[in-house]
Formats: structure tokens, C-alpha cells, sequence
């Protein structure tokens, strides 16, 4: 596996991108952007920057011109690192490390991003009647991971649940797959159950829920927090009988 950006919107409703390791542990993080589009530029010129050098200010190192990795050491003397681009700005920093090893091995899982899966998780859905017993649900297994890479995923965001319910379908009549899974996390896990039962109810009859997958992942903290959050996350996977 590699590493893997994700484009998402905050509470704010504001586009942000992160980068994924290979364990699934967030690496860095991008500033907020009005537009989508000024977001995906912005994964752009991580990927584009990814094999540049790296500046260490925590010690009287060489200057690096830009675009470059500069480390350095916060105000809590914990160790950090952002990428530069070539016009100086800040397209991407990093999480806390205790160390610097920890954090000049984070900079090389960027280089590795250089060619790296983009999701992008801004997609959405709405309510119905129906709900999924909570009966249904079972805790994440190891397999959940190659489940999810056999079948097509839907990422459910703060769209209407029709959204959601078009992509499902459209998803299973475009393509010889058996099974689509939802994602979600967070307010958006009602958006999801909410588009599967409209779908199997409404439209694709012959749909049944093979798998629910409940979790927790941790976010970045917000602007000005020094925490980070633990959000609650659902996968439901949906198969053709």
C-alpha cells in the first residue's frame, strides 16, 4: 500500500486535504480553502514538491530554497515539519512528534505521495423512514479493510441522502460489481443508513446489508485547539442477492 490524501470539508464547510500513511495515522494536514478546486490544487503541489529537501531549523543547519521541507521545534519543544512551495507558502504541515526521527520519517511517507490515491470524501444524503437495526452492527474486523478494497466505496458527506441513493445505483449499473460500500463518519452516519434503506426500499429491491462496521478515528484538532478529536465512523456494505 501507499500513502493516500483525502479531500474533505470541516464543521466550518470548509476544504481541507490530509495524508494518510500507510496504517491509516494522518501525516499532515492542509490549510482551509474556500473552493474545492483551490483545494485539489493544493494536493497537487504536495504531490508535485514531494521529493524536495529538507531544511532542519532546529539546528544550525544549511538554507534550503524553496520549495523545501523546513523541521523545526514548536512552542511545546515537540518536533514539526511543513513543505514549502516554490512561492514560500505552506501547503502542507505536519502533526506532533516526539522525536525527529519520528519526524523525518513522516517526511518520507510525503515522498512517497508523490503519485499518491486521491479520495475525495465531499460527497452526500438524506433521511427516511427506515433505519438499520442496531442489532445489525458489529464491531470492525481485520478483514473490513480488503472487503472495502473489493467492493466500490461511496463516501457520504453533508449532501441530500438522494445523492447518495443515485450514486449507489448508478454505481451497481455501470459496473460488473456485486457490492458497494458506504463510509461515513461523524453527522454524517445517519446520511448513510438513511441511503442505504431508501435504495433497498425504494429502488434496488434485490439489495441486501451484508456487513455494518461501527469505529473511531481520530481528526486533527480545529483551528486553535491543541487536541485532537475522536470521531465515530460506519461502513455499510451493501450487496446484489
Amino acid at each position: 500500500m501507499s500513502p493516500k490524501f483525502q479531500l474533505y470539508k470541516d464543521n466550518a464547510g470548509k476544504f481541507r486535504f490530509r495524508l494518510r500513511a500507510d496504517n491509516n495515522k494522518i501525516i499532515a494536514v492542509s490549510e482551509a480553502y474556500e473552493q474545492h478546486a483551490s483545494c485539489l490544487n493544493g494536493i497537487k503541489s504536495v504531490q508535485k514538491n514531494c521529493n524536495s529537501e529538507i531544511e532542519d531549523l532546529s539546528i544550525e543547519d544549511r538554507k534550503v530554497s524553496n520549495p523545501k521541507y523546513q523541521i523545526f521545534k514548536d512552542t511545546t519543544d515537540k518536533f514539526r515539519f511543513h513543505l514549502k512551495a516554490a512561492n514560500g507558502e505552506i501547503i502542507a504541515q505536519s502533526e506532533v512528534y516526539q522525536t525527529k526521527e519520528d519526524c523525518l520519517n513522516a517526511v518520507e511517507v510525503v515522498k512517497k505521495s508523490c503519485n499518491a490515491e486521491i479520495e475525495d470524501q465531499t460527497v452526500v444524503i438524506k433521511q427516511s423512514e427506515d433505519k438499520i437495526s442496531l442489532s445489525e452492527i458489529e464491531a470492525p474486523k481485520a478483514s473490513s479493510l480488503v472487503a472495502a478494497e473489493k467492493s466500490k466505496i461511496v463516501f457520504v458527506g453533508n449532501k441530500m441522502p438522494m445523492d447518495y441513493v443515485l450514486a449507489i445505483i448508478t454505481g451497481f449499473s455501470a459496473s460488473n460489481s456485486k457490492e458497494i460500500t458506504l463510509k461515513a463518519r461523524g453527522q454524517a452516519i445517519t446520511t448513510a443508513v438513511d441511503a442505504a434503506e431508501i435504495t433497498r426500499n425504494r429502488f434496488l429491491k434485490d439489495l441486501g446489508v451484508t456487513r455494518i462496521a461501527i469505529g473511531t478515528e481520530q481528526m486533527p484538532p480545529r483551528e486553535g485547539e491543541t487536541r485532537a478529536r475522536m470521531v465515530s465512523t460506519i461502513e455499510i456494505t451493501l450487496t446484489k442477492k
